[in-house]
């Protein structure tokens, strides 16, 4: 439950990030929409509404496959020790997000890098279902969405894949779509007053600080277990306690 929830808020921390990796995605979906449609603000919600189902769709599917992956490596090495350290990857990603929103540092860009090749796979299908004429549409641009190069989603399903299951997986990628879907939501109907706002450099360095935390606060527990479990645990059994067959004789 902890890691869903610190998923959740580093997708809905990450909107300052959403706006520029997605704001030119939103605007250009919108103007692709019909003329009558661009006129009701209740379609243009609903058709990105669409959209951002498609795009969390493809997440849950991601983290079905990464939680997967997750549950081989852990059933085939049993390695504890591998264990933490990829919980410890994931905290450090999480604290490389912040970085990256803060304007900190810009490390994340190297596995956006390496995604984009996806996306140069991907880019040419999604051309196939534009210009959006229908809802149906929208969702089918929408699920090519997800494969989008964006270091949020990467700092996601290195979560999903240490959950170890499938089924977490799937639950850890849906609570961070969910956490991405008001800042999306928005945008498509205030873009240029949300961009004002959200991208001020004061709002980015709390919502970077913030993400940090929650990846310190991942970070810490493997890495204490990691560094301090076996003293912990040698520490323990060196200390015998009586036990009260060993008292009886003070009876």
């Amino acid at each position: 439950m902890d890691i869903l929830i610190s998923v959740f808020l580093m997708g809905l921390l990450g909107g300052v990030h959403c706006l520029g990796m997605c704001g030119g995605v939103v605007g250009m979906l919108t103007a692709s929409l019909p003329e009558q449609t661009r006129a009701d603000s209740k379609q243009i919600l609903l058709y990105h509404f669409n959209y951002n189902l498609g795009r969390i769709l493809s997440y849950a599917l991601l983290g079905i496959v990464f939680g997967f992956i997750g549950e081989l490596l852990s059933s085939t090495l049993q390695m504890s020790v591998f264990d933490q350290v990829l919980r410890i990857f994931s905290g450090a990603l999480m604290i490389m997000v912040g970085l990256y929103i803060a304007n900190w540092y810009t490390g994340i860009q190297s596995l956006e890098k390496i995604g984009a090749k996806l996306w140069a796979v991907l880019q040419p299908i999604t051309k196939r279902f534009l210009p959006v004429k229908n809802l149906k549409s929208a969702f089918l641009v929408g699920l090519f969405w997800g494969g989008i190069p964006c270091g949020l989603v990467y700092g996601a399903l290195s979560f999903a894949i240490v959950s170890g299951s499938a089924v977490q997986g799937v639950l850890i990628m849906l609570a961070f779509g969910l956490g991405t879907l008001p800042s999306l939501l928005l945008m498509a109907g205030f873009s240029l007053k949300l961009n004002e706002s959200i991208n001020k450099p004061i709002i980015r360095k709390l919502s970077g600080a913030l993400i940090i935390v929650l990846g310190v606060l991942a970070l810490w527990v493997p890495a204490k277990s990691l560094l301090f479990g076996d003293k912990h645990h040698h520490f323990q059994q060196s200390i015998q306690f009586p036990q009260p067959t060993d008292l009886d004789y003070l009876v």
